[in-house]
């Protein structure tokens, strides 16, 4: 963690050294719907705000989302009420034409009439921005751009479901471009396996571990960056 948070300060200070005004960060909502599997209802109403950095060398994002996604189809039936919070986190290095790495940490908490579960996950990843031919950030405000990405989520601390799996992103046009309003779309394809009820149970859980299924998602929302 020491040496993530001093590659990104080393960055930044490069980024200074080069004459770059772009580093301070852009608070941004976004709001729109989510079609969601994995046993809940099929459409959820999600929203959320954060701060972004769009430089010629740092991409940096973090936010905190909400969604009023509820179970339809688990073990706790009947669950009438639910709904999803999550923080998320990520940073990237641009590198020559166009592309960026980097990683990141997700938190999330589902929350039920039933039950709670709460987990972080590591992320890892990358992606490119496309940009009409003969264009740059500064000279194509009316031409097409996009940006896509794709990061691997890991299981972190989620023992009970071990939900890992790409979640790929998509905006139009992309966020280096010095506009307001964005399209964006999540997709996100989860392997998970069956509810871990109690490590203590080693049969148990192996039988539970091994009970594996995927899960998917898409989130369609609209981000106005201030």
């Amino acid at each position: 963690m020491k040496t993530y948070l001093a590659l990104v300060f080393l960055l930044a200070f490069v980024s200074l050294a080069h004459g770059q005004s772009d580093l301070l960060p852009h608070p941004y909502a976004f709001a729109g719907s989510e079609l969601m599997g994995g046993g809940y209802a099929s459409v959820a109403a999600k929203g959320g705000a954060g701060l972004r950095i769009d430089s010629r060398h740092l991409l940096f994002d973090a936010s905190a989302s909400y969604d009023n996604g509820h179970k339809v189809n688990d073990n706790e039936q009947p669950n009438p009420s639910g709904h999803d919070r999550a923080l998320d986190g990520t940073a990237y290095i641009r590198v020559p034409r166009e592309w960026f790495f980097g990683g990141g940490a997700r938190w999330s908490q589902l929350s039920t009439t039933k039950y709670t579960k709460t987990s972080w996950r590591p992320t890892i990843g990358g992606g490119r921005d496309y940009f009409a031919p003969n264009c740059t950030p500064e000279s194509c405000l009316r031409r097409f751009s996009m940006r896509i990405s794709a990061d691997y989520v890991m299981p972190g601390s989620d023992w009970q479901n071990g939900s890992q799996g790409p979640l790929f992103s998509l905006y139009m046009p992309s966020p280096s471009i010095k506009k307001h309003i964005f399209y964006r779309e999540t997709f996100g394809v989860y392997r998970v396996h069956e509810t871990v009820t109690d490590r203590t149970n080693r049969p148990l859980t192996e039988e539970q571990t091994s009970n594996r299924a995927w899960n998917s998602f898409v989130e369609l929302t609209i981000m106005y960056r201030f």
